[in-house]
């Protein structure tokens, strides 16, 4: 070991005297990168200064997730796991950074809200968000922020790719860990809807939330197709006040905002 691991890794001993569960867990990653060749039980417990038994199951853990290796002489090293998870976090930093431009563009074109978002398991997550420098109203959505995706403009355009069955939206209601919620009295609450949405959504290749998640707030979303023909990498959305930008007037213009991202993204739409 060198002589700047021997120190940085003295240095995070020090600082981890009652280091438990998940902090635990985070600080053998942490050490790790400390250690290209590897480092013993035995040395990992004492510098983290934490039982041996407590860091061989963190360790497990952190080995059945991929993150952390071990070779055939017991020493523990970082995985690759944990390389094809910072690749994959750059590569989508890179597409977001393709799809900011198209929410300028958007953004700047109807004087609305932008985003753009993916869908994790049953809810979505927003990567990006533009607002238009001439409105006064600030939406409530935040970069990194969840909303379900049964209610949402962005998250019926990606489920609908996932969801092609009626037994598949019903095995997805019943996973929730709630209910479908009524958030408005717009808000889609039985199966049977959701479906008839999602095939209409295919069929048309945009979706819409008509104030079914916040009550004077309508939403289009286009999902688009950057590495997969059949599964969406992501839906842009126009997020408008209903009072101003009326879902009609949104859907009116939805041969033009394809034209919009086109013209940044290339021929990504369904």
């Amino acid at each position: 070991m060198k002589v700047n691991e021997v120190s940085s890794s003295e240095e995070l001993a020090h600082v981890t005297k009652a280091l438990n569960g998940s902090d635990r867990v985070l600080a053998i990653l942490n050490l790790l990168g400390s250690f290209p060749e590897g480092a013993g039980l035995n040395e990992l417990a004492r510098l983290l200064n934490s039982p041996r038994s407590s860091v061989h199951r963190a360790l497990g853990a952190l080995r059945r997730a991929g993150l952390v290796e071990q070779d055939r002489n017991s020493h523990y090293r970082l995985g690759y796991g944990l390389l094809k998870l910072a690749f994959s976090y750059y590569e989508r930093l890179d597409e977001v950074g393709q799809v900011r431009h198209v929410l300028v563009s958007l953004a700047a074109e109807f004087g609305e809200t932008t985003h753009y978002a993916i869908l994790d398991r049953a809810e979505v997550v927003y990567l990006a968000k533009v607002h238009p420098p001439t409105s006064h109203y600030q939406m409530t959505s935040v970069i990194g922020g969840r909303n379900p995706a049964y209610c949402t403009g962005v998250g019926k355009a990606l489920l609908a790719y996932s969801l092609t069955t009626r037994q598949a939206v019903a095995d997805f209601v019943e996973q929730l860990d709630q209910p479908l919620v009524p958030h408005t009295a717009n808000t889609i609450l039985t199966v049977d809807v959701l479906h008839d949405e999602l095939s209409t959504i295919r069929e048309r290749g945009y979706a819409v939330d008509n104030e079914e998640h916040e009550e004077g707030i309508n939403c289009l979303a286009i999902p688009f197709f950057l590495t997969s023909k059949s599964k969406p990498d992501g839906a842009i959305s126009i997020t408008a006040v209903a009072r101003r930008l009326p879902l009609k007037k949104l859907e009116g213009s939805v041969g033009h905002i394809r034209d919009i991202i086109r013209e940044h993204l290339g021929e990504v739409l369904a």
